[in-house]
């Protein structure tokens, strides 16, 4: 999109070489394309076009540091600190100019300024303390730093980092856009029908009072969306059937297996058991009604199976996925069935079709009556929140805490409106940050509260005269201008009426009713309203549902003069209906934030796709979406048509770092690494894992060979973690060639891990026979590294869980006194925290590969407490059970439910002499970090089966980095010589280049082979919704703390030495915004040896 924005940014240039936004805007983007010399042209005629405005001084300056010409650095940012002395930006980096040429002094005072004006500058707080420091005053530089980490931890400031948008608020382009005010709106107006269009409408709907509730869906399967209304009396629910040409019909409820009696008072849509087709929950006055859809138009229900039983008098009621495990959850609000009881209940998704109360647990009661509840991620911290009308004036909000008691707040503390109704949330400004419309119980009708930073709101008028109460309210751009505006319910002295009411762009609401013919259509005892394109002709119309009569359409004329496009979602991984996904829409400039709610508006709930209005734009640039459990994923050239479905990507967000080796050609993938020091795992609500952070792996002598007396390796992160790397190592394994030689590894849950000593063996050969789960015969499969697994096992749906399952092998006959090794090839394709957490919720733990022997009586007996699994991708792990199986025994079985995918099973029985090898240290030689992009990933024929193409790489990629301090590119050989906790801090598309120094190694006896033995030590972290701390590279872990996250007992070491690591080495700060692009985009980029000291890719960490 950069290379987008240039170009247009240069063709405006062209035609008016006077226009210095223009001019300064370019610059500004060819900056961030590493473009210096061209950037550095337009920002200098920037200037001459505009000298009196700091900002292309400012992002001259920039390119000037860019260029390391600190002079003209200095001069620059002078010139904007002249022009503009209040901006705290300008001051730091004229401090770091400073810094740069070892001014302190000077430097100092900049950076002194800076905090003058703004003392949560959090930049400036970490330079001063490293200027203090490099000045000699090493307390002085300590408190500087501690309110660094407060401020950056606590989030209350983020310094500044290298990416677009993250150098200060003079960094950014601005818009080029000539100032006429708000556009004048095309013609439009309403037309209002029956939504029943053949036979007697007025019989077609039950005649006693209801409460106006409905939502969308497509009941009968033909990918048309059609209208279930709640009802009173002998039919409680009701289905209008979309015939697809603009009317609707009705259908029957006793065919549809939808067949209540009660009072229905909402309903909510979702795919609650993944299975593909949207479910039905219906919350009636006394209870809730769970219907599963069996397809083609046919229901079941499965209240008593679900286990969902009468907690409160429901009211609103939603789908959410709000521990973002990919299922969905229930959420009810209404009054409670008793005192001291519950207003609201959340019902946990247990992922096998049953539902768990968990109101409790999180403090979801609230109190009094509440009415309707819609979902959004309010504070932006990807964990969706919940808010509530009709406790107070205001909604109320519930700040997802990810585990735990959700905090509550309340959007107002003003006491003098009336209870809050109906909700609709969306981004009406354009701000990033989605705002809360609420109708109300009286005076004003209806009120429109701005987000400001997820913490605060501020009141934004509505002019709304006469308004006696108000219902329904639901977002819709009805002139597909590409600006969100508001409709509602309002009733009047004269009656009720809906009122649209229109967003000026600049932060203000027009009231447009008369003009659209809304005052002029009569309306009985309206209650909810639903925005959906019912004939399909690009514009949103709407629908208005009523207490006493059947439903109207108030069908839009005129709205379609305007461009639109209507997008579709279906979840992957997470729940099939996309609720609680973000979504972001870019055409020609203008940009558009949604989000996929599930109930909304006055109990109703909508379609879950968006009618995005383009304007005079005649198709979209991007899709941006941030699905519930954190993939990112980026559409572009979207097709020109009227409706575009978009599918969640099939995406792992996380592994290990993996192992590149030079063989002489390429550089070849060895394996991961470290899979086993991932911290803050989940392991249940009582546990997280306890992280080994040392690893030997094997390096073939075939997979790496020297180059000029150097072995070169790629340690590297292919997707979303951020490693803490204390060491590397290389070793020499020389050894007899009737040999193999293999490192004491694998994964094991608890201490004490693997001893990582060489293991020498002989002769191993084939067990005589070997049986799957399902007792085929799979010898077969097992005799040669060939990738040719065994599978043979059920699949959960809980990502790295099976059914419980057994590889079954006959190891033969042995003497008592003989060694008996396994040497087991295989994969794991890895659980993660988020199912881990998901198949606890159903009942389910992880079952660790362990062996039993067969006794003579036919019993099967357990012979070792846990062998152990690879940690990663293909490796062998050797499992000692010399002494473990009984003497006449022959038949041994390894059990777990985990996805182990073995590829090779050998017996060695031999006894070897250990002094029949010779190791020798390999030095580390130097050690670069630096971005170098996504290698290919290469799917295998399993899950988890990856390869990776070193030399086919992407700069961007559908990937994430966590908010935080990483040490700075270039020479980290200091870093990685010893344990220290002196960690190589990088993220996601980084790598440590390190070269090892072989000039030493003595040649090979005759009949003697070379292996190699890569070390890691460190740390890793995933960005797992449910992973302690995902989002930020704090805490640091360090070698001996307890646990992660560790308590307030505890703490990274803070002494001089330490606090001089953290200035000297992790000053690049990344705030963790979204990419330019999620997208993969491959292009070839080969590498050799040579090119460590080369910049490949990107080595300022944009991206």
């Amino acid at each position: 999109m950069t290379e987008r924005a240039e170009a247009a940014f240069a063709s405006a240039r062209q035609k008016d070489n006077t226009l210095a936004e223009a001019a300064l805007n370019d610059g500004i983007a060819l900056l961030y394309l590493q473009k210096i010399t061209q950037a550095e042209a337009a920002l200098e005629y920037a200037t001459k076009l505009q000298p009196n405005n700091p900002r292309p001084w400012y992002n001259l300056g920039l390119v000037h540091r860019a260029a390391n010409e600190l002079n003209a650095a200095v001069a620059s940012f002078a010139h904007a600190v002249a022009l503009d002395p209040n901006d705290a930006d300008s001051w730091y980096f004229e401090g770091v100019c400073y810094q740069d040429e070892k001014q302190y002094g000077p430097a100092i005072a900049a950076f002194n300024k800076a905090l003058s004006i703004d003392p949560h500058h959090a930049s400036s707080e970490f330079a001063l303390a490293r200027a203090l420091q490099r000045s000699g005053k090493p307390q002085d530089a300590r408190v500087h730093f501690q309110q660094f980490q407060h401020l950056t931890m606590n989030k209350i400031s983020s310094a500044l980092g290298l990416t677009y948008g993250d150098q200060g608020r003079f960094s950014t382009a601005v818009p080029v856009i000539e100032q006429l005010g708000p556009k004048p709106m095309n013609p439009v107006h309403f037309v209002a029908r029956p939504l029943v269009s053949k036979g007697n409408p007025e019989k077609n709907t039950a005649e006693t009072t209801n409460s106006g509730g409905a939502c969308l869906m497509d009941v009968d399967g033909d990918g048309l969306y059609d209208l279930v209304l709640m009802q009173s009396g002998e039919n409680a629910i009701e289905v209008l059937r979309n015939r697809g040409d603009g009317g609707f019909e009705k259908m029957s409820s006793d065919n549809l297996g939808l067949a209540i009696k009660g009072d229905a008072v909402s309903c909510a849509v979702g795919d609650f058991d993944g299975d593909g087709k949207a479910d039905l929950a219906v919350a009636l006055e006394d209870r809730i009604e769970m219907f599963h859809n069996e397809g083609s138009g046919h229901f079941v229900n499965v209240t008593k199976a679900s286990g969902i039983v009468p907690r409160n008098h429901p009211r609103g009621i939603t789908f959410v996925d709000y521990d973002h495990d990919g299922d969905l959850d229930l959420f009810l609000t209404g009054s409670p069935l008793k005192n001291g009881g519950s207003s609201n209940v959340l019902w946990r998704n247990n992922g096998n079709k049953t539902f768990t109360d968990w109101t409790t647990p999180t403090g979801l009661q609230g109190t009094g009556t509440t009415q309707q509840v819609t979902l959004s991620d309010i504070n932006n911290d990807r964990a969706v929140d919940l808010v509530v009308t009709g406790e107070g004036a205001s909604p109320t909000i519930y700040f997802n805490p990810r585990e735990g008691t959700y905090r509550r707040q309340s959007v107002s503390d003003d006491a003098a409106y009336s209870n809050s109704n109906g909700m609709a949330i969306f981004d009406f400004n354009k701000d990033g940050w989605m705002d809360i419309a609420v109708t109300q119980s009286g005076h004003p009708g209806v009120a429109l509260w701005k987000n400001i930073d997820g913490k605060t709101f501020e009141r934004v008028p509505i002019s709304l005269p006469g308004a006696i109460r108000a219902w329904g309210i639901t977002a819709i751009d009805f002139d597909n201008d590409g600006w969100i505006d508001l409709a509602a319910i309002v009733m009047t002295a004269r009656g009720s009426q809906v009122h649209i009411f229109r967003n000026q762009g600049d932060g203000h609401f027009v009231d447009v009713s008369h003009a659209l013919g809304l005052d002029r259509i009569p309306l009985k005892a309206p209650r909810g309203l639903i925005a959906m394109d019912v004939e399909g002709d690009g514009d949103a119309d709407l629908i208005v549902t009523s207490a006493t009569a059947p439903p109207m359409l108030l069908r839009n004329e005129g709205g379609n003069r305007n461009h639109s496009v209507r997008l579709e979602f279906k979840g992957l991984a997470d729940n099939k209906t996309a609720i609680g996904t973000k979504v972001e829409v870019l055409s020609e400039g203008n940009w558009q934030k949604w989000e996929i709610a599930g109930g909304e508006g006055y109990l109703t709930q909508a379609a879950p796709d968006i009618l995005v209005g383009l304007g005079s734009a005649k198709s979209i640039d991007m899709v941006r979406m941030l699905w519930p459990t954190g993939v990112p994923q980026d559409e572009i050239d979207a097709p020109k048509t009227r409706t575009i479905l978009y599918a969640e990507a099939d995406r792992r967000g996380s592994s290990c770092p993996v192992v590149f080796a030079w063989n002489g050609k390429h550089y070849g993938l060895v394996t991961d690494s470290i899979g086993a020091a991932v911290v803050g795992h989940w392991f249940t609500p009582q546990r997280r894992n306890i992280p080994n952070p040392e690893e030997w792996i094997k390096v073939e002598g075939s997979q790496l060979a020297p180059e000029n007396g150097i072995l070169s390796l790629r340690f590297a992160e292919p997707m979303e973690e951020v490693n803490y790397i204390d060491q590397l190592r290389l070793r020499a394994v020389d050894h007899p060639d009737d040999t193999e030689v293999y490192p004491d590894e694998r994964f094991l849950d608890d201490p004490p891990f693997a001893s990582g000593k060489v293991i020498v063996t002989r002769q191993a050969i084939l067990p005589e026979g070997a049986w799957g789960d399902k007792g085929e015969d799979v010898l077969g499969l097992l005799k040669n590294r060939d990738h040719h697994f065994v599978k043979d096992f059920d699949k959960l749906s809980y990502d790295g869980f099976a059914n419980l399952h057994m590889l079954t092998l006959d190891i033969g006959t042995r003497q008592p006194q003989q060694p008996l090794r396994l040497l087991l090839t295989g994969y794991v394709d890895y659980f993660s925290a988020s199912s881990l957490y998901s198949a606890w919720q159903a009942g389910i733990a992880p079952v660790s590969p362990y062996v039993e022997a067969q006794m003579q009586d036919g019993s099967w007996k357990r012979i070792d407490q846990e062998m152990g699994f690879p940690a990663g991708l293909e490796r062998t792990i050797i499992v000692d059970l010399s002494g473990k199986v009984p003497e006449k025994s022959h038949r041994i079985r390894i059990v777990t439910n985990l996805q182990v995918y073995w590829d090779q099973v050998l017996v060695d029985t031999t006894s070897t002499v250990e002094s029949e090898l010779h190791e020798k240290e390999i030095p580390l030689a130097h050690a670069i970090l630096r971005f170098h992009g996504y290698p290919k990933q290469l799917e295998g024929s399993n899950a988890g089966d990856l390869n990776y193409n070193y030399d086919e790489v992407s700069l961007t990629g559908p990937f994430q980095r966590q908010r935080g301090s990483y040490t700075r590119f270039g020479d980290v050989t200091p870093l990685l010589t010893g344990v220290d906790n002196q960690f190589a801090i990088f993220g996601s598309g980084e790598e440590i280049a390190a070269e090892f120094n072989a000039s030493a190694l003595p040649p090979l006896p005759p009949h003697w082979k070379r292996d190699y033995f890569f070390f890691a030590n460190g740390f890793v972290k995933d960005m797992d919704f449910y992973d302690a701390l995902p989002y930020t590279v704090t805490q640091l872990p360090f070698h001996g703390m307890s646990t992660y996250p560790y308590p307030a007992t505890e703490s990274f070491p803070s002494d001089a030495r330490s606090v001089d690591y953290q200035l000297k080495w992790n000053d690049r700060f990344d705030n963790g915004a979204p990419s330019t692009s999620f997208r993969f985009d491959y292009q070839s980029r080969p590498s050799t040896p040579a090119d460590t000291m080369v910049n490949h890719g990107n080595t300022d960490g944009s991206r």
